[in-house]
């Protein structure tokens, strides 16, 4: 079996949805499944031709043309795809809201071939909560433009349509208006041979991983620290990501002791989480955060916004805590019992990752994916 993924970004992009790829495609290999990657050159302007990358995969570079409201390259996909679509058994697009997917539904309205669309989230952004005005005309653009002519397009032609999460599917439904037979719920994965609990490493830290937003919530989680910090001055902040709202982190770290990277390298993330005793969430819009798998399979407790696809995950408060993002008093009172509950944290925490390794171990999340494939081969 051949599979063309098309992505917006390339696999070694920051970021949760070229993550999901990389590792999706790297077991998809493993499992003797051929893959090739479809994608512009964005920050890759010197390699316009074909390549391949440090897992032996082969990219497909196209010219990238810029960057609509900086988070959509474009790209010309359609002369490649006239050419070449014969060669895959399957092409495989990644999130509706790019540029590359909207090209390969229009070329599947022309040409008949196998054709799998997968959400990474996102897909119910239409509310505005920001005084950003950048993010706002995002969202305001999204809502009255591109959601009912183009995102409506874009689900409603792909044979298979999978989503990392169930609600974006219901989503579909209901704000789209696009019936569908063929949808997959296939949650994130999470590689838990790398991502686990190390010895000797001190859990000291309440930790926001993301980009600085108000989509990310970021402006919530420096309120929440602020309430938590009131209360227990021996508690430490770490923030990893850099974004719009960092002039916030400023003034903050005044007054709170918050140490801040800008990126860490994926390897190492892992010690990342084993020094948080608590990754909080505090998003207003999500899917299936990579980094809420990442942290429960190195046995830290998450604390994370009741939206999305989260409550698809933590289920109960034996994987992790939920909250409404407006009562911030909850969330830093839910905080602060975690905190001072050591040994309850230690108990819960071999709990946390068995449940991870369970149900989204990279290998599980990749035997879904190919009985997909193989359900639309035999159709």
């Amino acid at each position: 079996m051949k599979i063309l993924h098309i992505m917006a970004y390339s696999l070694d992009y920051i970021g949760g949805y070229s993550i999901y790829c990389r590792n999706l495609i790297r077991n998809l290999i493993s499992q003797g499944i051929e893959c090739e990657v479809l994608t512009s050159n964005y920050k890759r302007i010197s390699k316009k031709n074909d390549y391949i990358d440090s897992d032996g995969v082969k990219i497909i570079s196209k010219t990238y043309f810029g960057n609509l409201f900086g988070i959509n390259p474009m790209l010309n996909i359609l002369p490649f795809l006239s050419k070449h679509y014969i060669d895959y058994d399957i092409i495989h697009a990644h999130s509706y809201i790019f540029f590359s997917s909207i090209q390969a539904a229009l070329f599947r309205k022309i040409r008949k071939f196998p054709l799998v669309l997968q959400l990474h989230g996102g897909i119910q952004t239409d509310a505005f909560y920001t005084s950003n005005l950048f993010e706002n005309l995002q969202l305001l653009f999204k809502k009255i433009i591109f959601d009912p002519v183009f995102g409506r397009f874009t689900l409603k032609i792909p044979d298979s349509l999978v989503s990392v999460s169930n609600i974006d599917l219901q989503t579909v439904l209901k704000k789209f208006k696009v019936k569908r037979e063929n949808n997959y719920w296939i949650p994130n994965g999470v590689n838990t041979s790398h991502f686990k609990p190390l010895d000797g490493v001190k859990k000291r830290y309440v930790t926001f991983i993301g980009r600085l937003s108000y989509i990310k919530g970021f402006d919530l989680f420096l309120k929440i620290i602020e309430k938590i910090y009131k209360k227990n001055q021996n508690i430490e902040f770490l923030v990893v990501g850099d974004g719009p709202l960092e002039y916030m982190l400023h003034s903050f770290k005044k007054r709170i002791p918050i140490r801040h990277y800008h990126r860490v390298p994926y390897e190492k993330m892992i010690e990342i989480y084993n020094q948080s005793k608590i990754l909080l969430i505090s998003s207003r819009y999500e899917g299936m955060p990579s980094t809420m798998l990442e942290a429960m399979a190195c046995g830290t407790q998450v604390v994370a916004s009741k939206i999305g696809g989260i409550p698809e995950v933590i289920k109960d408060e034996n994987y992790g805590f939920l909250f409404d993002i407006n009562n911030l008093r909850e969330v830093s009172e839910i905080c602060l019992k975690l905190i001072g509950n050591e040994k309850k944290g230690i108990t819960s925490s071999k709990k946390i990752r068995e449940y991870v390794k369970k149900n989204f171990s990279w290998e599980i999340i990749t035997e879904k994916m190919i009985r997909v494939y193989n359900d639309l081969i035999k159709a």
